[in-house]
C-alpha cells in the first residue's frame, strides 16, 4: 500500500500551504518508507523525493522554501519491490522527457515490459512509466489497461503539456473534493485524509444534510481516467482493463473468482479492497492488489 495526493488550481488561487503540508504528513500512514514530490515550473520539471516519511521530509528546505504551484503531485512509498535506499525505486519516478507520476498499487508483470528495454530502478510502478512514455499513436490511457496486469492508481503530469493532469484508476481508491470557491481540485488516495486537512464538516440544517460547504466529493469509478486541463473537464473516460491476470490464473488455475464457500471474506490490510482468505492455505494473495496475506497481517 501506498498513497498519493495532489491538487490543481483552475484559476490563480493556490492551496493554504500548511493544509497542503498537514495532507502530505497524514499520507504517510499509508507507506512511511519515503516520500516525494513533483511540479512543473518554467516548463521544467522538478521532482524532490528521499527515503524518508513525508513527516520529515516536509521538515526540509526543499519544502519550507517552496511556493506552491497551480499543478503539484505526491507520493508515500511502502515498499514492495526495489529498496528505498535506491532513490530512482522513490516516487514520483520520471523520465528524460519530462513525463512523471505517482503510483498506488502493484503490477504484476514489469518483467514482461522490460524484456527487451533497460529499466532504470527496480520498482514495478516503471511499468506505467515504460507504456506511458512508448512512441506509439492512438491513446495511450488504453495502452496502458491493455499491457500492464495488477492494480494502479496513478497521477500523472507532463513538462511537454504543463497545463494537464491526468488521473488513472484500476482497482485502487482515488477520492476527490472540488473546492467551487477557490477553484482547486484536490485528490487523495483517502477521503478523510483530505477531510481532516481541510478541515471539513458536514452542514445540517432542519435535519437536512446540505453537504460540505464549498466543497464537494466525488469518487473516481473504476476503470476509468479523469483528464484536467485549465478549462476544467477533458475528458472522464472508462477503459476495459485485459482479462488474463496472471497472479490469480497461477494460484486458483483460471481466471474465474473463487466462491466464497472457500474462504472468508476479509478486508485486504495492503490495499483496503474485499478479498477472499483461505484459512489454513500456505500461500494467500489479495484478489485486488496481488500482495501476499497471511493470518499475522490480518489481526495486526
Amino acid at each position: 500500500m501506498c498513497g498519493i495526493m495532489g491538487f490543481y488550481c483552475f484559476s490563480e488561487k493556490v492551496p493554504n500551504k500548511q493544509t497542503v503540508t498537514e495532507m502530505f504528513s497524514l499520507l504517510e500512514t499509508r507507506g512511511r518508507d519515503a516520500s516525494g514530490f513533483a511540479f512543473i515550473r518554467d516548463h521544467n520539471l522538478i521532482v524532490h523525493k528521499d527515503g524518508i516519511r513525508s513527516a520529515e521530509l516536509v521538515r526540509t528546505d526543499d519544502w519550507k522554501k517552496l511556493s506552491l504551484p497551480k499543478v503539484m503531485i505526491f507520493h508515500t512509498r511502502m515498499k514492495t519491490q526495489g529498496t528505498e535506499k535506491n532513490n530512482a525505486n522513490n516516487h514520483p519516478l520520471f523520465d528524460k522527457n519530462g513525463l512523471c507520476l505517482v503510483h498506488n498499487g502493484m503490477i504484476h508483470n514489469d518483467r514482461e515490459i522490460f524484456a527487451t528495454k533497460k529499466r532504470d530502478a527496480e520498482v514495478d510502478s516503471e511499468a506505467i512509466l515504460a507504456v506511458l512514455s512508448a512512441k506509439h499513436k492512438g491513446d495511450k490511457i488504453k495502452r496502458v489497461f491493455d499491457r500492464l496486469e495488477g492494480s494502479f492508481a496513478f497521477a500523472v503530469i507532463d513538462k511537454s503539456n504543463p497545463d494537464t493532469l491526468i488521473l488513472v484508476k484500476k482497482d485502487n481508491p482515488l477520492e476527490l473534493y472540488f473546492d467551487a470557491k477557490n477553484e482547486i481540485l484536490y485528490f487523495c488516495s483517502e477521503r478523510e485524509i483530505m477531510r481532516e486537512s481541510l478541515d471539513l464538516r458536514t452542514q445540517t440544517v432542519r435535519g437536512f444534510t446540505l453537504g460540505e460547504g464549498d466543497f464537494h466529493h466525488y469518487t473516481m469509478e473504476n476503470n476509468h481516467s479523469l483528464v484536467m486541463n485549465k478549462d476544467g473537464v477533458e475528458s472522464y473516460k472508462k477503459y476495459y482493463p485485459r482479462k488474463d491476470d496472471w497472479w490469480r490464473n497461477d494460484y486458483y488455475g483460471s481466471a474465474k473468482k473463487p466462491s466464497l464457500n472457500d474462504g472468508e471474506m476479509i478486508e485486504c490490510p495492503w490495499c483496503l479492497g474485499m478479498t477472499i482468505y483461505h484459512e489454513g492455505k500456505l500461500f494467500n494473495r489479495c484478489e485486488e492488489c496481488g500482495q501476499p496475506i497471511d493470518e499475522a497481517d490480518i489481526y495486526v
